[in-house]
């Protein structure tokens, strides 16, 4: 009687979390379902408290998010192997999905100087802050398409700590946009939980948490990449409270702008 009371509570709120994500979804805002230990998701990043914050500390932005809610030297760590496996010295032109605190931005731009970095962010707060990092085009953002960005354009696309949180639909619509926005011979790279960052242990403490990490198949995508003239080049494990993400890179090789996609911008 008990479980079937919960299975019931359980479906009742699902039914009514969707029926609100529906009325929200013009707004930009979801709910998801499930409990983390991660700090950075806890409770949302104020953008003026954190960059205070950061000031006090004698940091930068970035560098006082990897102190105080990841480990010092991850965003680093994974910009440089990004850079690295990519082969890439220098980008015209950059898009970032969800760049959040600018922690992965500040990097890549001084890593790579484009002429133009892209940013899709829904954090309204952090628009100010994030206007303000070198050659930043701030793009209409709608949670789920790169609508502004033109086909083949784009030199680096990529996402860091945004498609471990977000459901599996939302992840590979963006996935397939990625493709298109990606120039021939451009890099795409992301990071999703792949069964090389589960172990019993982890998978054992997040059924305890009913956590929000959304694993995806790792050879099944590296698949449905390179079905879509997507070659992988490699991968590295990067820091995740209480596990790892890996982050995927891979070139385009030849033109997928006639694939399936959900963009708006010829």
């Amino acid at each position: 009687m008990a479980t079937s009371l919960k299975r019931q509570v359980r479906a009742g709120a699902s039914h009514a979390a969707r029926l609100v994500n529906t009325a929200m979804r013009p707004l930009n805002i979801q709910i998801v379902p499930g409990r983390t230990t991660d700090p950075a998701v806890q409770s949302f990043l104020r953008a003026r408290k954190t960059i205070a914050r950061a000031r006090a500390a004698g940091l930068s932005v970035g560098d006082y998010v990897d102190q105080t809610f990841s480990q010092p030297g991850t965003t680093a760590r994974s910009v440089d192997a990004m850079i690295r496996i990519s082969g890439l010295s220098f980008a015209r032109r950059i898009c970032e999905i969800g760049p959040g605190t600018g922690r992965y931005a500040e990097k890549v731009i001084a890593a790579l100087k484009p002429e133009a970095y892209e940013i899709y962010e829904t954090a309204d707060d952090w628009l100010p802050y994030l206007r303000t990092l070198p050659n930043a085009v701030i793009q209409p953002c709608d949670g789920h398409t790169l609508s502004a960005t033109a086909s083949g354009s784009v030199d680096l696309v990529h996402a860091n700590k945004v498609f471990v949180y977000i459901p599996f639909n939302a992840v590979m619509g963006y996935v397939d946009e990625m493709v298109r926005v990606a120039r021939p011979g451009g890099i795409i790279a992301f990071d999703v939980v792949t069964e090389r960052c589960l172990t019993d242990e982890v998978v054992q403490a997040w059924i305890a948490q009913e956590t929000i990490y959304r694993p995806v198949p790792r050879e099944w995508l590296i698949g449905y990449l390179g079905r879509r003239g997507m070659a992988f080049t490699g991968s590295h494990l990067a820091y995740l409270t209480d596990s790892q993400t890996e982050l995927l890179v891979f070139r385009k090789t030849r033109d997928g702008a006639s694939l399936p996609g959900n963009g708006r911008c010829p």
